[in-house]
């Protein structure tokens, strides 16, 4: 229940509430760490009641600009992969694959927030939360309208990324922790690359 109680005092925090500073200078910096970066992750998605309705584990890699490795290991095996140009998901248990461009692909995904690499505040408001006992936690409410999500949090030890949870218009909230961050890591140029296995079913189009 760690990853609950990481949430928990900030959960119903009621937002009205948040002051404004320098929160996107913090939060720039954070995301300036990221270049080349190693992570496992635990996600919980609720209803919106804040009752639990899935959880999943994995393993995170990022090489920007453009590439990362976002494997789900845990309940079911699910693997995304961006190699630069194209954006490649495959559903193990489905044995089907879809391949996209990445820049259409990836256009409002959660993931987009980790890689960019141009000041936040040119696409969102950022607004400061401030201390919840285990985080430093800031607000992010997208300029655009297009979005999967309506705000999204970001929670910081210091300048390293280490939760977020993304809100819906539903009500739903999905969960993520980062463990054993790893940084400036040489990573092998493989993790970037997808071959889809034989006779598995794939759709779409790549760049």
């Amino acid at each position: 229940m760690k990853l609950l109680a990481l949430f928990a005092s900030f959960l119903f925090f009621p937002v009205g509430n948040i002051l404004a500073n320098d929160a996107g200078e913090k939060l720039n910096l954070a995301l300036k760490s990221l270049d080349n970066l190693t992570a496992d992750f635990k996600q919980t998605v609720l209803d919106d009641s804040k009752q639990v309705v899935q959880q999943s584990s994995g393993k995170l890699a990022i090489q920007r600009p453009g590439k990362f490795s976002w494997i789900y290991t845990t309940p079911f095996e699910q693997h995304i992969i961006a190699d630069g140009s194209e954006l490649w998901i495959y559903d193990v248990e489905l044995d089907q694959v879809t391949v996209k461009p990445v820049d259409t692909g990836l256009a409002s995904a959660p993931i987009m927030i980790l890689m960019k690499q141009n000041d936040i505040t040119d696409e969102f408001t950022v607004n400061e939360i401030g201390q919840r006992k285990f985080l430093y936690w800031v607000e992010l409410e997208p300029n655009a309208k297009d979005m999967e999500y309506t705000h999204v949090y970001i929670g910081l030890e210091g300048n390293t990324v280490k939760a977020m949870e993304l809100r819906d218009n539903f009500g739903q909230s999905t969960q993520i922790v980062f463990e054993n961050l790893r940084s400036n890591v040489v990573h092998d140029p493989k993790i970037f690359q997808f071959m889809p296995p034989p006779g598995v079913d794939v759709f779409g189009v790549g760049g």
